[in-house]
């Protein structure tokens, strides 16, 4: 075969191969033998008909078609180690011409990730502090999850508890037959649709209404799009929330080991000061991996951005089903098509893998490893600070599977933990050059299909 480049543009090799007619001649014979034994022709018997005569049978395009299954992944793995590429995601295949068989191969190749003078980046960490609003809100929401629900004679309200029975009537049809259903009168709810809840405002206990809703135009299910629904409800009893006194004795009731107010404040601002650090060092451990991917600029190839598309489409998908739901369904009711969606996503997939592979270059860089002792003392970590059965869940994870999560995660984790030292000033100089080219690795997501090919 003669292989050629024909062009090369974002980590992207275009190869041109034109196969030798005595290969395309050895597959066509493959599919000769394997042909001839299903395939009865009048006149000869099964297994001995001549290979002109079943190619004349079945069509000597149909048979190329068969051989091209094979031929193609094998050539384009022939021609991609002759050239020395170094492939980081599954090539695109596509026959050029058939007189002679020549084939066009788009070969993804890994690119060199510069990571710059990522030692001399500096962000200081965001000030955390609690507010009193803060620390106000959150005793207010622990009183309303103290709270209890008791019967008033006062008409409906927003935030009353209200017992209904609801029949929900459109185009004729009973759509809606609740009895002695549990109701929150919340303001602006869209259940069981926009207006119903400011319907029932003012209704006494004991008092039936009747009245009309329109499902909005942009409704989920477009059949009900604009539709009418009429409903006749009557009000069998209203609740009004009562929420407990901020007091000492509310405050010893929490089982917060705290005995009075003061102390339930101190222990309030003391958990959101550390879920506000968490939130803050998130935030920060975010903002310096996307300092690290705009600095190092990633020349990521089309084709990996198209495979990582599918594959979050794929995961969209997976997740409807879950739901009883399926794509098709999701895009009549969304009105877009497949081509909209994966235009969508595809700013998502390619940050997705520029994070992947300037992620994966500063590791190697940094020489950052995860040993067997990490693994075990993670574990131990794992099964002393669970309440379940130690045994149990040590079963779960001290397996292939399990040990290779834990060390993919602890990896990570050590990962973001030197990226955040360094961006502090924490971390001395390391042996590694203040910049340098790698090639990047990660992992490779393949999917067949009628013009891919396996590397």
């Amino acid at each position: 075969m003669k292989v050629s480049q024909i062009s090369s543009i974002n980590n992207q090799i275009t190869l041109s191969i034109e196969v030798d007619p005595p290969e395309i001649e050895e597959h066509m014979d493959r599919v000769y033998r394997r042909a001839v034994q299903r395939v009865s022709i009048p006149g000869f018997r099964k297994g001995k008909t001549p290979r002109t005569v079943l190619e004349r049978e079945l069509g000597r395009e149909n048979m190329m078609e068969d051989a091209l299954e094979t031929l193609i992944p094998k050539l384009a793995a022939d021609a991609i180690k002759q050239e020395s590429l170094d492939v980081i995601s599954t090539p695109k295949a596509d026959v050029a011409s058939y007189e002679p068989l020549t084939l066009e191969v788009v070969v993804p190749v890994r690119p060199q990730i510069d990571l710059g003078n990522y030692r001399d980046y500096r962000l200081e960490p965001e000030e955390v502090s609690v507010t009193k609003q803060q620390i106000d809100e959150t005793l207010e929401t622990i009183r309303q999850d103290s709270s209890t629900w008791e019967p008033t004679e006062e008409s409906i309200n927003f935030d009353n508890m209200v017992t209904l029975q609801v029949k929900g009537t459109m185009d004729e049809k009973l759509i809606i037959d609740d009895q002695g259903v549990d109701y929150l009168v919340t303001q602006n709810s869209s259940n069981p649709m926009a207006g119903f809840a400011e319907q029932l405002i003012g209704m006494p206990r004991g008092e039936s209404k009747a009245f009309s809703l329109s499902f909005p135009t942009d409704y989920p299910q477009p059949e009900l799009a604009e539709k009418e629904c009429s409903f006749d409800v009557q009000v069998d009893e209203i609740k009004e929330r009562k929420l407990p006194k901020l007091d000492n004795n509310f405050a010893k009731s929490l089982n917060m080991d705290v005995k009075d107010v003061k102390s339930l404040r101190k222990q309030v601002e003391a958990d959101i000061l550390k879920r506000n650090q968490s939130v803050a060092e998130q935030k920060y451990q975010e903002d310096i991996v996307q300092a690290l991917v705009e600095q190092a600029n990633p020349d990521i190839p089309p084709l990996l951005v198209d495979h990582e598309v599918e594959h979050i489409i794929s995961e969209q998908a997976e997740a409807m089903q879950r739901q009883q739901l399926n794509m098709e369904d999701y895009l009549n009711s969304v009105g877009k098509t497949i081509q909209e969606i994966q235009n969508e996503v595809r700013p998502s997939a390619l940050e997705r893998i520029s994070r992947t592979l300037v992620m994966d270059t500063f590791r190697e860089t940094e020489n950052i490893n995860v040993t067997d002792e990490d693994i075990e003392k993670e574990i131990d970590n794992m099964v002393s600070s669970s309440e379940a059965e130690s045994e149990s869940l040590r079963s779960l994870f001290d397996n292939d599977n399990g040990r290779a999560s834990i060390g993919n995660m602890l990896i990570s984790r050590k990962t973001i933990e030197r990226l955040s030292s360094i961006a502090k000033g924490e971390h001395g100089e390391s042996q590694a050059p203040k910049s340098k080219s790698v090639k990047a690795k990660t992992p490779s997501r393949k999917k067949k299909d009628d013009n891919s090919i396996k590397e």
